[in-house]
């Protein structure tokens, strides 16, 4: 892979149909073998510098090591986030513009990194208006089965509203995903193992999970969400980068831009 080999107008109707249909849709060939090698190696050279923190109660439960809000930490990742077939991508699928919402470098390190939970991204955002809401995950490596690649539920994005924990104050509020959902052990999964360069964009109520790290390899992955332009602050969890919002108030457009084509 030499060139990027995706473009918004090459993804066909039928993607698009996917996409809104099943809640997630795997993109191959998005970064070319050049952005690739530059992108991991600012994510890697932010994580150095940052000292991530942790999804897991400690280290010794470490499900993800991560950097969040990297774009505003490192000018390539804020070219990453902002990646002209990324979002253009991302605002095709979501059928309307979008608003750049966070960012995080995501790593798993080979063998220790346990599976991370069942969830959306809906119930931990900060945020109230959502609707297209939708999350990037670019591979920046190799991420095969084995070292934690991730599996969506088809179709959990349209569930009902008592279906799904739309919020959570804290991450003590948080419920499993059975509790809400009865429905769930009994749902099809699919695992979608990506190459470096691909990409997966799955809505924010799509419930995903992704395995422990098997490899003898770190797995380096970059995460972006992309909100409805019209989103609120709702107080929630991680929301540090918001201190300076009221409850209510519309996120501004200099610290979360519009992206991708109306």
């Amino acid at each position: 892979m030499t060139a990027s080999s995706t473009t918004p107008t090459s993804v066909s109707d039928e993607t698009v149909r996917l996409y809104r249909d099943q809640g997630f849709v795997h993109i191959p060939g998005v970064l070319s073998e050049e952005e690739v090698k530059e992108f991991r190696a600012a994510a890697l050279e932010l994580v150095e510098e940052e000292g991530p923190q942790i999804w897991g109660a400690d280290e010794d439960e470490v499900q993800v090591h991560y950097v969040a809000q990297a774009w505003r930490k490192h000018e390539a990742l804020r070219r990453l986030a902002l990646h002209p077939t990324i979002t253009a991508l991302a605002t095709r699928l979501a059928d309307g513009p979008l608003r750049l919402y966070s960012t995080d470098v995501l790593m798993k390190k080979p063998h220790g990194a346990l599976p991370t939970l069942v969830h959306d991204d809906e119930t931990g955002l900060p945020l109230s208006g959502l609707s297209r809401t939708l999350s990037a995950w670019v591979a920046l490596g190799d991420v095969p089965v084995e070292r934690g690649c991730l599996t969506f539920v088809p179709g959990s994005h349209l569930r009902g509203p008592a279906e799904r924990q739309e919020h959570m104050r804290d991450f003590g509020e948080f419920v499993n995903i059975a509790d809400v959902w009865p429905e769930y052990p009994w749902r099809p999964r699919v695992t979608v193992p990506l190459r470096a360069g691909d990409v997966t964009f799955h809505h924010s109520r799509t419930v995903h999970m992704a395995g422990p790290n098997d490899s003898d390899e770190v797995r380096v992955g970059y995460g972006v969400v992309y909100a409805d332009p019209e989103v609120s602050y709702r107080p929630g969890v991680q929301d540090q980068h918001m201190a300076d919002l009221e409850p209510g108030q519309p996120l501004p457009a200099d610290l979360f831009p519009l992206v991708g084509h109306p």
